[in-house]
């Protein structure tokens, strides 16, 4: 520790010594890190723990899909969505599973309770796990309940914003193509920015509802049981992973698959299921093919890997070069502390830190470059078009500190600095320290 604390004032003293060469080395680090952790903390946004998706580790999306030759074209596969007898008969009695949820989404048209403000809102329609799945802020009441989705009634949760654009009003209209019907607010929850995209809307409301001429989630179930228009949503138990999910769920569909063939023909066709986590479905920049493996999807990260590189090595380069002048300026002090008996990599040692101080420092200041950077442009077209997530009473993309301030992104940083400090100050300070004391002596002669 007296070691590390002697190389530590050290560099603060040759920081004092040379302001204008440490100003620049904070500088040019300051870019370079800010540059790269604007990658790290978009990529943090989409994959991270934050609520209210607090649960995307555990969370798995299934890719629907049924293949009938009645439905096909040409035998090709014929993707459907799932019904509540799916949720209801097969997936929620999983042992892996914790939580199963449906949803979808509609744009109804929505009146506050004297009828003096209309407005198109973005709704999610969905059941009481869905409450369970992501971690809601509840400002007042409570999520509808078990019974009141059961038996269809007209209830809704709004967000705070709502809440205001009503003026508190504890019922709403809500108008579809169906007409136009009352709904009772159970509760207000805060809104959730933009940027969660799979929790966040104007009004939830319960999809046995029905507002529009298709809002029923079991309108193929004459055809096939399982199909409907409900995107799925698991929570996994803790200790289980999706090998565990697709163990499970294949003795399933093989006797779904035999009881409709019993039903329906052995013409019928399949059904059969998979399932992404949230990294690859939020990772997955191509089409899904069905069979990929981790090493397939894991190249998918290599454009994002290939700019944070970029980003840091460029810099490094000149970063490098500043070193070098440095070095050259130091051979001298470095000749007679090596004829003093100071051992060439005590010399390097204490190069490395030195230069990882100003790293240091100059990561600091790119991460406050980076938050200033990301919050300038969090209101942009291009940022909603990355995130594809919305709602139409303006639910901004707010950024929490969780989003900026993870272990995953600390490590990420601190990772960034070594890396451009080994880059920038190792290759100058060992091509230095290698030449011989004489010549470092006679330098300056």
């Amino acid at each position: 520790m007296s070691k590390f604390m002697l190389f530590l004032r050290h560099a603060v003293a040759l920081i004092r010594e040379d302001k204008l060469f440490s100003a620049i080395y904070v500088a040019g680090t300051a870019v370079a890190i800010a540059s790269a952790m604007v990658i790290a903390i978009f990529l943090n946004i989409e994959l991270a723990d934050i609520p209210p998706e607090s649960n995307r580790s555990r969370t798995l999306y299934p890719l629907y899909g049924f293949y009938t030759k009645s439905l096909a074209d040409n035998d090709r596969e014929f993707d459907m969505r799932y019904s509540t007898l799916a949720l209801d008969s097969c997936f929620r009695r999983l042992k892996c599973i914790e939580a199963a949820t449906g949803v979808r989404s509609a744009y109804p048209d929505v009146t506050n309770e004297g009828g003096q403000h209309s407005t198109v809102a973005y709704a999610l329609c969905t059941d009481p796990s869905f409450f369970h799945l992501y971690d809601l802020t509840f400002l007042s009441g409570r999520p509808f309940s078990e019974k009141e989705f059961r038996q269809g009634e007209r209830v809704c949760i709004v967000t705070d914003k709502m809440a205001k654009w009503l003026d508190g009003a504890t019922h709403v209209s809500v108008c579809g193509s169906n007409g136009r019907f009352p709904f009772r607010v159970v509760g207000v929850v805060k809104a959730v920015s933009s940027l969660m995209r799979d929790a966040t809307a104007d009004i939830y409301i319960p999809y046995t509802v029905e507002v529009n001429k298709d809002d029923n989630p079991d309108q193929n179930l004459d055809q096939i049981s399982y199909s409907g228009l409900l995107d799925v949503r698991f929570l996994l138990r803790e200790g289980y992973s999706r090998k565990d999910f697709l163990d499970e769920i294949e003795p399933m569909c093989k006797n779904y698959n035999a009881a409709n063939n019993v039903r329906l023909g052995k013409d019928w066709g399949v059904w059969k299921i998979d399932a992404d986590t949230h990294f690859f479905r939020r990772m997955n920049f191509f089409s899904h093919t069905g069979d990929q493996d981790f090493s397939m999807k894991a190249k998918e990260l290599t454009l994002p890997a290939l700019l944070m590189l970029l980003f840091l090595l460029l810099p490094a380069i000149n970063l490098s070069g500043l070193v070098s002048n440095r070095m050259e300026a130091r051979r001298a002090e470095m000749g007679i502390r090596k004829a003093f008996g100071a051992k060439r990599r005590t010399l390097l040692n204490e190069v490395v830190h030195e230069n990882l101080v100003l790293t240091l420092l100059g990561g600091i200041v790119g991460w406050l470059l980076s938050w200033l950077f990301i919050t300038a442009v969090s209101h942009t077209d291009v940022v909603h078009r990355m995130f594809r997530g919305f709602t139409l009473m303006g639910n901004e993309p707010s950024l929490d500190i969780r989003m900026f301030f993870t272990p995953t992104l600390f490590l990420v940083a601190f990772a960034c600095c070594v890396v451009l400090n080994l880059m920038a100050a190792l290759i100058p300070a060992w091509h230095s320290l290698r030449k011989p004391i004489v010549e470092s002596l006679n330098q300056k002669r």
